[in-house]
């Protein structure tokens, strides 16, 4: 285990010993560092700066879900088809169809809009903590034997327990859930050769799902190490703190991480602790090492001298704070020579900002990118290839060679394009 609080270092060591291991020797046990999914390119980035080799094949950054589609891939268990959350939809659908008499709450919601939605999201919940048709029902008969069967919490776990049983009794054996692929990581990886005796650093969470928890035990059983880093006040380590305290996530998947080493028999060597202060990432601004030392904590520790690097900035509504946030951008761009690669604008939710974003970044010429998936098809290069394959494959009709030709990247002006669309 890593610890350490923000800025301290955590991502580095990974980084540098991963690098390290790699130095010494191209070939080898593969070498994992395993990250959020929305942090892996940033990773790759950061291990691409490290690491002084233009390319290599030994050392990987993986998320939960790529991990899964590599170790399935060797080992087995792709080749059923994938159900996606249309299919799964209407899956569910054709369930309440058939049990509709059986149901004793839902049979009344089941056409009401957004229900299915609302059903598949909880069992999807179900899958990531590893709640299984069994285990409702023995709360059912825990409610049976206490007689609240006909409350409307026991009609609702009958329900669930009906449907629920019902959809994995249709998926199993034809269909793969992508809700099970963590649960089949866990029980494939063992068959798994390129991961076996390999070194994995986890980085980068706060805390880990059942099934998650599954992958990291299995992981520990197969590889020869696995670190894994928290963003936890080494001090706060060995406290059982209170759920209002700052670290009380942290700290509390830390203890569970141990646990689920003790549990599989694994040995877990002494905690590197990363308390140097001001942490690396805050040495050249005191302020804000300040600001991340005394966060949460009472009482309040007042900064003695004039603040470097920090502004609030009160606005009359989001426009304006956007606006503002640009026109900072531009100042120090021109005046501070810094580049836009050093700036980022955070926000709690980026839903209510996004397009304010977009259009005012549009507005003062600032070039971006908003960290956000969107799916592939969007790309006009993949839209370009995929028309293509269509209109061969399907002999030439109207719609995807006009996706094809509307693409933009074809050497014909789009208002020829037009003309020719309207006259087919």
């Amino acid at each position: 285990m890593v610890l350490g609080r923000a800025g301290s270092g955590k991502t580095r060591l990974c980084l540098e010993e991963a690098s390290t291991l790699l130095q010494q020797s191209a070939t080898g046990p593969t070498l994992v560092i395993l990250t959020p999914e929305q942090a892996t390119l940033q990773t790759e980035q950061d291990l691409h700066r490290t690491v002084p080799y233009p390319g290599f094949s030994r050392l990987q950054v993986l998320s939960f879900r790529r991990l899964a589609w590599r170790v399935l891939q060797e080992a087995g268990g792709t080749a059923r088809a994938h159900l996606g959350e249309m299919g799964k939809r209407m899956a569910l659908r054709a369930i309440l169809n058939e049990c509709s008499h059986d149901l004793t709450l839902f049979a009344p919601l089941a056409g009401s809009p957004g229900f299915i939605e609302q059903l598949a999201h909880t069992v999807a919940e179900f899958k990531l903590y590893r709640v299984e048709p069994a285990d409702l029902e023995q709360v059912l008969e825990e409610f049976r034997q206490t007689g609240r069967e006909d409350t409307i919490l026991g009609r609702k776990i009958h329900d669930l327990c009906l449907i629920y049983s019902k959809l994995e009794a249709y998926l199993a054996g034809r269909y793969l859930d992508p809700d099970d692929y963590l649960s089949l990581l866990a029980s494939q990886l063992p068959e798994a050769a390129f991961i076996r005796g390999g070194m994995v650093w986890v980085d980068g969470f706060n805390g880990f799902t059942p099934q998650e928890e599954a992958v990291l035990q299995a992981l520990m059983r197969v590889t020869s190490q696995v670190t894994v880093t928290l963003c936890l006040d080494p001090a706060a380590r060995n406290k059982m703190l209170g759920e209002t305290e700052l670290f009380h996530p942290t700290n509390q998947t830390y203890h569970r991480v141990r646990r689920l080493a003790l549990e599989a028999g694994i040995k877990i060597s002494p905690d590197v602790l990363l308390n140097g202060s001001p942490p690396p990432r805050f040495q050249a601004a005191p302020a804000l090492a300040h600001l991340e030392a005394n966060f949460g904590r009472w009482p309040l520790k007042a900064y003695r001298q004039v603040p470097q690097g920090i502004r609030l900035v009160a606005a009359a509504n989001r426009r304006v704070e956007v606006e503002a946030a640009a026109r900072e951008i531009i100042r120090l761009a021109r005046e501070e020579k810094l580049r836009w690669r050093q700036m980022a604008i955070l926000v709690r939710d980026l839903e209510p900002y996004q397009d304010l974003i977009e259009n005012t970044l549009r507005d003062y010429n600032i070039p971006f990118f908003i960290d956000r998936r969107r799916p592939v098809g969007h790309h006009p290069l993949i839209e370009l290839v995929r028309a293509a394959w269509e209109a061969v494959l399907e002999n030439w009709p109207y719609g995807p060679v006009f996706r094809y030709l509307k693409s933009d990247l074809v050497p014909v002006a789009r208002d020829k394009i037009d003309l020719l669309e309207n006259y087919v």
